[in-house]
């Protein structure tokens, strides 16, 4: 059997009609679920409130990816040494934003934190 020019023409209409019918339909739902996981995952939503945040927000986002902070969890001592360090590579704080970002990691991300499960994969690192 040999398809005429038309027959392979509907053919192809249809056939376009019908992948283009699938991504309308399947879009959205792959949008919402895509941006569903992105939430839940997104290091940003674990930041709490408080004086320390914004500054993190300015000051550490430049270089990194933020999951690797809010999955760690340190003393006090532990996240002035992290501080500094990234005070030392550059990171443009001042003495008393650099102190006020310690506090609020000591006690937003102290040892007696637990860890989201969702953080517990591994990390992306920076964005370097």
């Amino acid at each position: 059997m040999k398809l005429s020019k038309i027959d392979f023409m509907k053919g192809t209409a249809l056939a376009l009609l019908l992948v283009a019918a699938v991504t309308v339909l399947a879009g959205p739902r792959v949008q919402e679920r895509r941006e569903a996981q992105e939430k839940t995952i997104l290091p940003e939503n674990y930041f709490p409130d408080g004086a320390g945040r914004d500054l993190i927000f300015q000051g550490c986002v430049q270089c990194h990816d933020l999951r690797n902070t809010v999955a760690q969890r340190k003393t006090a001592a532990g996240w002035k040494r992290t501080v500094d360090e990234m005070i030392w590579r550059g990171a443009p704080l001042m003495a008393d934003e650099a102190e006020t970002i310690t506090k609020y990691l000591a006690v937003s991300f102290g040892p007696d934190k637990p860890i989201p499960e969702e953080l517990k994969k591994k990390s992306t690192g920076s964005k370097h």
